[in-house]
This record gives C-alpha cells, sequence and structure tokens, in this order.
C-alpha cells in the first residue's frame, strides 16, 4: 500500500531537526520551529527555535537568533540569544552574544559584545554594577557554585 513514509533527521544532542535552509536558498523573514534548525543558505529576519540552531559552513545568517543551542560554523551578523553558543572554527560571527555558555574554537573570529547572564550573576550585577554603581567594600562576593 502507498503511503507515506515518515524521515527524521537528529542532531548532535538527540533531538529532532526539522528545518532546513539548504546550500542555494534565501529566506527572508520570521521562522519559528519546534526542535532544531540547520542553516547552510542565506537567511534574513528573526528566528526562534526551541531546539538545536545549526550554521554550516556555507551559511550566511543577518539576523536575530534565538534557541537553546546554537553551533555556528559559517557567517553571522546580528544578535544570539541562547543557553549554549559554540563559534567553530570556520564561524565569522558580527554582534551580540546573550548566553550562560560561550566557546570559541581556535580561528573563529567573534566582533562584538558577549553578555553571560545565568540566574544568580545576572543578578548580582545588575545589583551593584547596574544600579548602585561599583561594589565598594572590602569583602568578597560570594557566588554558589550550583549557579554556574
Amino acid at each position: 500500500m502507498l503511503g507515506k513514509k515518515e524521515t527524521t533527521a537528529t542532531v548532535g544532542s538527540g533531538q529532532t531537526l526539522n528545518t532546513i535552509i539548504g546550500r542555494g536558498t534565501v529566506f527572508e523573514g520570521v521562522i519559528r520551529v519546534e526542535n532544531s534548525v540547520r542553516i547552510d543558505g542565506t537567511f534574513k529576519g528573526e528566528l526562534i527555535c526551541s531546539g538545536a540552531l545549526t550554521i554550516g559552513q556555507s551559511g550566511q545568517v543577518y539576523a536575530q537568533l534565538q534557541g537553546q543551542e546554537v553551533y555556528l560554523n559559517g557567517v553571522v551578523r546580528g544578535r544570539i540569544q541562547a543557553e549554549k553558543v559554540r563559534l567553530d572554527s570556520q564561524a565569522r560571527f558580527i554582534g551580540d552574544i546573550t548566553t550562560s555558555d560561550l566557546g570559541i574554537a581556535e580561528g573563529a573570529v567573534f566582533h562584538g559584545r558577549c553578555s553571560m547572564e545565568t540566574g544568580e550573576l545576572a543578578a548580582l550585577y545588575e545589583r551593584e554594577f547596574c544600579q548602585e554603581g561599583p561594589v565598594r567594600s572590602s569583602e568578597p562576593i560570594m557566588v554558589s557554585s550550583a549557579s554556574r
């Protein structure tokens, strides 16, 4: 009997890869995806995914990106917000990153700002440096290891 054959791909984290923007494809706009995305073509706009976002070596992205994990090996200009960000050796990134876990491989280019915000540390930074000025006390600031 004829029927639809279900095929699924998974990424390194074991999540389902739902969307691929292939080499030679150009997409402009907003994408919201459950699970993971891979971009090997050109994307301009905003991308929000609940899983991993991978920009392949041939990928060119000019966008605001949001995901659980972001892996870059292509060219990206914009803003990234994710729990984990990795710039592989061929990555070229210009922009801002907000993450709690950043890795940059030898050979990668990162030109911009990074804010490493995690619960207690972000609150501490906000309280001590943004609202009340720098810490004036000679006592050390204690941060529990559970927040790292």
